[in-house]
């Protein structure tokens, strides 16, 4: 209560001795309705796009060095890859693109550089890439069968402090950090197993308030479907930025190869 009451959570009454909320809770508060109202704006978007798309469709959040599942809306079929809200993963290399690829340049090399090994040049060229795709078609595509991953985080959910599943996650994100799990390209012939897409929402001064994620199928994608589902997404994301008051940013200048 002390700790509380020195950062302003909390009022401590120098003649009896009691406690009471401080000034500091409005800031919390407010950020907590704030939020609120946007997930309950977005959610019924999200639900038409779960069924629509017959997938799992969930609403995530970025949480500090986080990003956060928040709503899962489900109508995917048996054995599909699904979410559960509460999963997390860091925001590290090749995860969290549809919140970082507006970032300005700086974040994007404190993304970087927060990759769980170091990237070497061309891996940090290739990334700077496909942020830049990222953010000229509206949203981003992972497209590494990454089940393990999945499994993983959804386990965390139950043992958030299990050490060998903590171990386990931490390696598996450390050989996708190297991989090309985040294309640059998606028009070529080959077809690709999507384990998600995901497409900002922006709020009112035009920086993204939240992500709606689309999770991939079970079998592979040509990159008209992948192409068809994306653009749902997108018109989804831009449907939602327009219901919660947000605007859409102005595309960005390319600076030095640099998202800007």
């Amino acid at each position: 209560m002390l700790a509380l009451a020195k950062r302003g959570f909390v009022d401590r009454s120098e003649t009896d001795l009691r406690y009471t909320l401080g000034p500091a809770g409005i800031a919390v508060g407010d950020a907590a309705r704030v939020t609120g109202s946007v997930f309950t704006a977005v959610a019924p978007l999200a639900e038409e796009l779960a069924r629509a798309s017959g997938t799992c469709v969930a609403l995530t959040s970025r949480d500090g060095a986080e990003t956060r599942v928040e709503r899962v809306f489900d109508h995917a079929p048996a054995f599909a890859i699904r979410t559960r809200p509460g999963e997390s993963a860091p925001l590290v290399p090749p995860f969290g693109s549809a919140f970082v690829a507006w970032d300005p340049p700086s974040a994007i090399e404190q993304w970087l550089d927060a990759a769980p090994s170091p990237l070497d040049h061309t891996e940090r060229g290739r990334y700077r890439a496909a942020l830049w795709a990222v953010r000229d078609r509206g949203y981003s595509v992972g497209v590494a069968n990454t089940r393990p991953i999945n499994r993983i985080l959804a386990s965390l959910v139950d043992e958030p402090h299990s050490e060998s599943l903590l171990r386990e996650r931490d390696a598996v994100m450390r050989e996708l950090s190297h991989s090309e799990f985040l294309p640059v390209a998606l028009d070529t012939e080959a077809l690709r197993r999507v384990n998600h897409m995901s497409a900002p929402v922006f709020d009112a001064a035009g920086c993204v308030a939240i992500a709606i994620m689309v999770l991939g199928p079970t079998f592979d994608l040509t990159p008209a479907e992948i192409g068809t589902l994306g653009e749902r997404l997108l018109a989804t994301a831009r449907e939602a930025t327009a219901r919660i008051g947000g605007r859409i940013p102005e595309p960005a200048v390319r600076t030095a190869g640099v998202a800007a």
